[in-house]
């Protein structure tokens, strides 16, 4: 005689799998970060002196460095989701509950980094302004100062979110389909993450926009462009990842 698990038994082991990834990949990815978020923070800090003694001194320094945090979140999106997939299903989670709490961890670790951003920006903002240096961005996008909080914020979480999904996309995309079709997945990624990062504007990606638009993208466009490309990496994640099978290697260090 089998025995018969109740629907309501699956939806909350759904349920448990993916607060569990959601948690793992957030604080997983979070114990790294704080080292992270240490050394750009003194990086920051001295270059800003360095500069002030032997240069002008004419922005925001913290812009270039801080503001590499999605990068950052990219590598951890590649090494992540990837590690946790093994030890998640032979703990009894499902594909579906892994991509659910891999996009929740996203959208939790996007905000609270955007959130350590704009703060450590706020600093520098008010350390500069004492001491009457400029705290300009030089290539503005949604926010031309890094006194901007609520810009950077906004701008940085946005960023953040589709750099750890595009990491995850390409890592598994790999690990699904090989050499060739994971190359192949790993260009419709980029150019979703970097189209999305073209819209927002600023740093690298200014000249991007004015040469596309004539101009900087208004911010509701830009934002709702940046939301749709992160929608788009997440749909190429959940196609990926929802009947990916285990390799043997993997099963084995189970």
């Amino acid at each position: 005689m089998s025995a018969t698990i109740s629907p309501v038994a699956v939806r909350e082991q759904e349920r448990r799998g993916s607060r569990i990834s959601t948690y793992s990949l957030f604080a997983g990815t979070w114990q790294i970060g704080m080292y992270f978020w240490i050394a750009v923070v003194i990086i920051s800090a001295l270059v800003s002196v360095v500069i002030h003694t032997w240069d002008e001194l004419d922005g925001s320094v913290a812009d270039g460095v801080l503001g590499s945090a999605p990068i950052f979140l990219g590598v951890m999106g590649i090494i992540m989701p990837l590690g946790t997939l093994p030890l998640h299903l032979a703990g009894g989670g499902t594909r579906r509950s892994l991509f659910r709490g891999t996009v929740a961890a996203a959208v939790g670790i996007g905000v609270s980094f955007g959130l350590a951003g704009a703060l450590g920006m706020l600093v520098e903002h008010l350390v500069f302004n004492a001491l009457d240096w400029s705290s300009a961005v030089v290539d503005a996008g949604l926010y031309d100062s890094s006194g901007d909080f609520f810009a950077i914020w906004l701008s940085w979480s946005l960023s953040s979110i589709a750099y750890f999904l595009g990491g995850a996309a390409i890592a598994l995309g790999y690990y699904r389909w090989g050499g060739v079709l994971g190359t192949v997945q790993l260009f419709v990624v980029l150019a979703l993450v970097i189209g999305g990062e073209i819209a927002l504007g600023g740093g690298l990606y200014s000249a991007g926009v004015e040469h596309l638009t004539g101009g900087a993208v208004a911010a509701p466009l830009a934002v709702l462009i940046s939301l749709v490309t992160s929608a788009l990496v997440a749909l190429v994640l959940q196609r990926t990842l929802r009947d990916v099978p285990l390799k043997p290697n993997s099963a084995s260090a189970c």
